[in-house]
């Protein structure tokens, strides 16, 4: 059948095309083969119904600029309650990606908070709801205190009040077990001619307080001869060079407060103590204290607290205050050298000019078969003052 003017017209330029594109070297007829390619399926693609239309909705959706939060670092126990877990909310109706009917905006992923142990909080508008340093030993699993935050004390007691006990690191006197730290008296043969062993650590250089709650959960033991005391010395006694303090008990400036102290001979009485060098005048130089009877304290776990100011230092048994010892208006370090850092001791000390004073049913005022003897500590929270 002879072909038409017209389809003789189309063949004669697709020969013409063809002879064009045999002159064409290889690299060109690639590149027009892969154009031809791209053609047919961006072709394809654009008739199902909706994609360019979309295409030209997206080219025209306005820039918006987001916002990441931004990584929040751990901080201190004391400033715990400063952490900001809230994240801006956005405005929908004068959001562009939420008022674009065709990109509706995607629902956020939910961010993790930050958890921090903060352990028990505690009320007294005073201080820090949360603690700032703690030591939690029930859920310590090693056997001895940190040395990050502890000393322990080897050797004969340093002081005059002639005690008994040669202190020791050995686990029989010294350990963590069964969810509390145990300081334990016993009676063996100890170095220097010592019968009685026990122990004795600090926060010396360590870990120091000025003002703040220190809650301590403790059992107390009793029996004749023990002498169980957790108490609280100067870090660097800023008043110890100061007159009228003669060389042997110019220390005394510094200051002493005593958390907790018991003398075995009679049990379940708690004394809370200041001594000042203002001891020195008073009857027997036994320093300010009261007492206080819990009942229990020698076989269930109290908590003995201290609540220390720039104007008071007040003592709780199970958040029931019984005694405060306040600063006098005007008062020098005479009274109240209590504006400086103090470090923290636990010890337990056997006999002793207070703890082996009563004699009446033992020589030596120990009780041997009362031992051994334990004061167990199951934690230790200290709660910044924050003012009233």
């Amino acid at each position: 059948m002879k072909r038409t003017g017209r389809s003789k017209a189309i063949a004669i330029k697709l020969q013409s095309l063809k002879n064009k594109a045999s002159r064409l070297s290889y690299n060109q007829r690639g590149v027009l083969y892969i154009i031809a390619n791209i053609v047919i399926v961006y072709a394809i693609w654009g008739f199902y119904t909706g994609n360019f239309s979309r295409l030209y909705t997206y080219s025209q959706r306005p820039s918006v600029s987001v916002e990441l939060p931004s990584k929040t670092k751990l901080v201190n126990l004391a400033t715990v309650e400063s952490l900001d877990h809230s994240y801006p909310t956005r405005t929908i109706a004068n959001d562009p990606i939420a008022a674009d009917p065709v990109i509706a905006p995607k629902k956020p992923k939910a961010i993790a908070k930050i958890i921090v142990p903060v352990g028990p909080t505690q009320p007294d508008s005073q201080f820090s709801t949360y603690p700032a340093w703690s030591q939690d030993f029930l859920s310590d699993h090693s056997t001895k205190p940190s040395s990050t935050y502890w000393n322990v004390y080897q050797g004969i007691p340093q002081n005059s009040n002639k005690e008994a006990e040669y202190y020791t690191n050995e686990p029989i006197n010294l350990r963590i077990q069964n969810g509390a730290l145990t300081l334990e008296a016993t009676q063996q043969s100890e170095p220097d001619g010592y019968s009685y062993g026990s122990a004795r650590i600090d926060t010396q250089n360590k870990k120091s307080f000025l003002y703040g709650r220190i809650d301590i959960t403790a059992i107390v033991p009793s029996g004749v001869g023990a002498w169980p005391a957790a108490w609280l010395l100067p870090a660097n006694n800023k008043y110890e060079d100061l007159s009228p303090a003669s060389n042997s008990v110019r220390y005394m400036n510094g200051g002493e407060i005593d958390l907790i102290e018991e003398v075995g001979f009679d049990p379940n009485v708690e004394y809370g103590i200041v001594h000042s060098i203002s001891d020195l005048s008073n009857p027997g130089g036994v320093g300010d204290f009261s007492t206080v009877n819990v009942a229990d304290s020698n076989s269930t776990y109290n908590l003995y607290s201290l609540l220390w100011t720039p104007t008071s230092i007040t003592f709780e048994v199970n958040n029931v205050p019984f005694y405060t010892y306040a600063r006098t208006t005007g008062a020098g370090y005479q009274t109240w050298p209590f504006d400086q850092p103090f470090y923290l001791i636990l010890n337990l000390a056997v006999g002793g000019t207070w703890g082996g004073e009563d004699t009446s049913q033992f020589p030596t005022g120990i009780d041997n078969t009362a031992l051994p003897a334990s004061f167990n500590i199951q934690s230790i929270y200290y709660y910044p003052y924050v003012g009233s």
